[in-house]
């Protein structure tokens, strides 16, 4: 099955993304153009009914480039966590464990797919146990967060770039697209701050290809085509954010020609890798 096409949703695009993908691959904007035999890279066009769209492509005689167990695998961080916890924050998955627990933060509060970032003096941070069942609450009581359920992670030190308006730390943080065990692209995660890009002017080969290799091998086959995020603690070392189904993430820094062209290359099926 090599002839892949781009289901693609422009409204959730970055600017010239849209034709940067046209350049590279056959690009439609309606399920119903699926043929037998596509093999369906779904940019930004997966949710929310993931299961549902799987099962009108192959009944078509066609096929997602990530599978819905797949996808399923990087979007809950309590079905991955297993694997990289040596490279991840420590995760607690209940309130009740948290504080039971020795440790006393600071901590980072979160979805177990979503986050409310850009609320993160309220429905993020907490320094300690008290602020940790505020934040908690908060997010239960929000509709999308809430139906997920909550996971507290342990606040670590990252090299700092400065904060945002909110208080959130801008960090220094890259973003790797995944194809199987090959690198896509990676770039800067923080694309909303040009600021910090113009003073710092941070660069992704600072990451160690070590670590990359030693996520991709921790990963494996659990999914075809994913996200990592990935951060430089202040001791030096790096970590892994998270994870992310890579058909729904954003480019962040990463240039869209580059990143289309070097996709295309790497599913052309008589590419020598």
């Amino acid at each position: 099955m090599d002839n892949h096409r781009i289901l693609f949703r422009q409204t959730l695009a970055e600017e010239g993304e849209f034709a940067a993908a046209g350049r590279h691959f056959d690009v439609i904007e309606s399920r119903s153009l699926i043929k037998p035999g596509d093999n369906i890279i779904c940019r930004y066009s997966a949710l929310p009914y993931y299961h549902e769209l799987e099962k009108d492509v192959v009944n078509v005689g066609a096929k997602l480039i990530n599978s819905y167990q797949e996808h399923q695998f990087v979007a809950d961080i309590r079905n991955w966590y297993p694997i990289l916890s040596s490279l991840t924050p420590r995760t607690w998955f209940s309130l009740e464990e948290v504080l039971d627990d020795e440790y006393e933060g600071p901590y980072v509060l979160k979805g177990f797919t979503n986050s409310r970032k850009h609320l993160w003096l309220t429905h993020m941070f907490a320094w300690n146990k008290d602020q940790l069942r505020k934040v908690y609450f908060h997010l239960m009581d929000d509709s999308l967060i809430g139906e997920q359920g909550v996971c507290i992670r342990k606040y670590e030190k990252l090299k700092d770039y400065g904060k945002s308006l909110n208080g959130m730390p801008i960090s220094k943080e890259f973003r790797l697209f995944i194809l199987d065990d090959f690198v896509v692209s990676k770039g800067f995660y923080w694309s909303s701050h040009p600021e910090v890009i113009k003073l710092y002017n941070p660069n992704a080969n600072d990451i160690p290809q070590s670590f990359i290799d030693e996520v991709v091998s921790l990963v494996g086959n659990n999914i075809k085509f994913y996200v990592v995020d990935v951060a430089q603690r202040e001791d030096g070392s790096w970590i892994v954010i998270e994870l992310n189904d890579a058909q729904m993430s954003g480019l962040s820094c990463i240039d869209p020609q580059q990143f289309y062209e070097t996709l295309s290359a790497l599913l052309a099926p008589l590419v020598k890798r």
